[in-house]
């Protein structure tokens, strides 16, 4: 049994598209353009925990002006850009960097502040959204960790993997239980750790990733785990970071 990722709490309802639009950006709030758009024009897909944000072009000064509106509202969490600009990571950094992928990615922000119930984990979310409510996930720590179950012959009994690990990692495992051979090379790894009978000593690290863009007072942060050649986001926010 596996979950997609963890939940957290709404704690407010945002519309990125009100300060693109105040700052010059011609934007459209949906998940496709109502016209033929023109070049320079942005899309902004609003997934819940992130949005999506689609130049037309791929103009880089768009981009550059689209990221520094971005950086002084007070719902940002983490942004990914196509391009190197102050205070982002690249596309490269979140494995994302394909030819259909969106120009600038945003992360809404969190909190480990609990709501009412007494969970822990409040983040903004977009304005489709209501406060109260859970939606899909941000780079909040209790967004990343989710839930793996396994139970079989294969697996050791009671026992809690405290390794890096991720949902990648569940496709090389089931085809080594199976015993079918990796037709390419994955991402993920195979959770000797977990198989019964198996010692396997991990050689897990840990890295905080920083970016700033003073003349914003912008600056964020990405906490990765790597066991191998596998990468795992363990969070990301704005701030200086843990």
């Amino acid at each position: 049994m596996i979950s997609d990722h963890g939940f957290s709490t709404i704690k407010r309802a945002n519309d990125v598209t009100l300060a693109l639009a105040a700052g010059g950006i011609k934007v459209t709030g949906s998940i496709a353009f109502d016209h033929t758009p023109q070049a320079g024009e942005v899309l902004a897909v609003q997934l819940g925990g992130s949005v999506l944000f689609y130049v037309i072009g791929h103009d880089k000064d768009i981009g550059r002006r689209l990221v520094e509106i971005v950086q002084k509202t007070d719902y940002a969490g983490v942004i990914f850009s196509r391009w190197e600009l102050l205070g982002t990571f690249s596309l490269e950094r979140a494995h994302i960097a394909t030819k259909d992928a969106p120009d600038v990615v945003m992360a809404f922000r969190w909190t480990p502040e609990a709501n009412r119930y007494g969970a822990k984990g409040m983040i903004d979310a977009d304005i489709q959204r209501r406060a109260g409510g859970g939606t899909h996930a941000t780079l909040s720590a209790y967004d990343m960790h989710n839930t793996l179950i396994a139970a079989g012959p294969d697996f050791r009994k009671g026992w809690v993997d405290e390794n890096p690990t991720g949902n990648i990692d569940l496709a090389p495992t089931i085809l080594w239980i199976l015993g079918v051979p990796q037709a390419v090379p994955m991402d993920g790894r195979m959770l000797w750790e977990a198989m019964l009978g198996r010692q396997v000593k991990l050689g897990a690290s840990t890295e905080v990733l920083k970016a700033a863009n003073p003349a914003a007072g912008w600056e964020q942060y990405l906490k990765v785990s790597r066991v191998g050649n596998t990468e795992y986001f363990d969070e990301g926010n704005r701030g200086a970071g843990p």
